[in-house]
């Protein structure tokens, strides 16, 4: 009864041309999602690729997440920031450098302006106040062991937000998958950089390497609506979980 009646005032609602807000609105649901499936998987340790100045750690914090989180941040000054938040939770550290498919250096395309925006990839069209920075790139195959001996975990959770590079910092763990229980992804529907790779490519690469979708969420729309950027979270099938 209640179901039917909030559906005839959500049509009523839809008719009468009154729009909800829709970001804090979906925004609520996919934090309530994330801090859901980091509890039934048992998650111990959170890999924060794409940290800019530590959002997403800090929001896992205040959602009551009180494992360990690896944050890993490429930009100089943003990583200043995020070290200064860093160091006062003892159950957090950062890296200075980005993680890819290989070890090195690349430049990266800053906006100075929203530095959350930055990418190794091209962005697409005209851009102002883009600035370039050199980085350091390393796989997570290579810092891995590293972090196994300095911070044990057993139930690891992937999160990537590389503006495009997700791909690149995905085929960089292949040694490590089985120890990564979860993961999110931002997922491009129409790109904003060059190169970006598909939404369906990017799911069927997790797919294929045992993952299976838990949720989606609307990261961004274009200017008429249409979908522009996912969220993507995953977490490992039981057949895969249950391999040693």
């Amino acid at each position: 009864m209640i179901g039917k009646l909030v559906k005839r005032l959500a049509l009523s609602a839809v008719a009468a041309n009154i729009r909800a807000p829709e970001n804090p609105i979906c925004r609520y649901l996919e934090l309530t999602h994330l801090r859901d499936l980091l509890r039934s998987l048992d998650i111990d340790m959170v890999l924060d690729v794409g940290a800019n100045r530590g959002q997403f750690a800090t929001e896992l914090r205040q959602m009551g997440y009180r494992g360990q989180i690896v944050s890993f941040e490429p930009l100089r000054r943003e990583y200043s920031i995020l070290e200064a938040l860093f160091r006062k939770d003892a159950k957090w550290r950062g890296f200075n450098c980005a993680l890819g498919r290989e070890d090195g250096t690349a430049s990266i395309n800053v906006f100075a302006d929203l530095t959350v925006m930055s990418s190794i990839l091209e962005p697409v069209g005209r851009q102002k106040n883009v600035e370039v920075e050199c980085i350091e790139i390393r796989q997570l195959n290579s810092l891995f062991p590293q972090l196994m001996r300095e911070l044990p975990a057993k139930r690891i959770f992937l999160k990537m937000d590389t503006q495009g590079f997700d791909l690149e910092v995905f085929a960089g763990a292949q040694e490590c998958l089985l120890r990564i229980h979860g993961l999110q992804s931002e997922l491009s529907v129409r790109p904003i950089y060059r190169g970006m790779p598909h939404f369906i490519e990017a799911l069927s690469v997790y797919e294929n390497a045992g993952f299976e979708l838990y949720d989606l969420t609307v990261v961004s729309r274009t200017p008429i609506g249409g979908l522009q950027e996912l969220n993507c979270f995953m977490q490992r099938n039981p057949a895969e979980a249950a391999r040693p």
